[in-house]
């Protein structure tokens, strides 16, 4: 449901630059954990990995044993739920990178669109940016009694619409 919406009454601000996100990039488990934290053993992580399904991380030292990142852990995790639920390997496999692939795109959509977040009538709003392509209205997203509610908003009376906060 699309509504306009007068965001200049009751509307504040809130500059995201506060909140810190976390960053899954540093993150490296070792074989064992890897196992432990998935459900699946050394030898098959080892198997998957021989077989292109999964990959560690470059090391730079001189070390030989395996390091896993967060990347490795979400899809192992991923093809595991598909083993479980009866696929073949190959089609777990195919279809953890088919999940993985959408996950990337809606994730880079969103991390594109968000704009900022405001506070309006003791609630949170995003702001996704330009409903159009002249940049005349602002689509912003709430959650109401639990279903998402969309809002556009003419940017010519949203104070915040000259500069878009990342």
């Amino acid at each position: 449901m699309l509504e306009a919406m007068d965001m200049n009454s009751k509307s504040q601000t809130f500059h995201l630059k506060q909140f810190k996100k976390p960053s899954f990039d540093n993150m490296q488990f070792r074989i064992g954990e890897l196992a432990r934290m998935t459900g699946v053993s050394t030898r098959q992580l080892r198997y998957w990995e021989k077989q292109g399904y999964v990959s560690t991380i470059k090391r730079e030292d001189e070390q030989e044993s395996r390091l896993y990142g967060f990347k490795a852990y979400v899809k192992v995790s991923v093809i595991k739920q598909f083993l479980d639920d009866g696929e073949s390997l190959h089609d777990a496999v195919v279809a953890a990178n088919e999940q993985l692939e959408s996950v990337s795109v809606v994730q880079h959509i969103m991390k594109t669109a968000f704009q900022g977040l405001k506070m309006h009538d003791g609630r949170f709003v995003v702001n996704l940016g330009y409903f159009d392509e002249a940049e005349t209205q602002l689509l912003y997203v709430s959650i109401d009694s639990g279903k998402v509610k969309y809002t556009v908003v003419n940017a010519s009376e949203n104070s915040d619409a000259g500069h878009l906060e990342k």
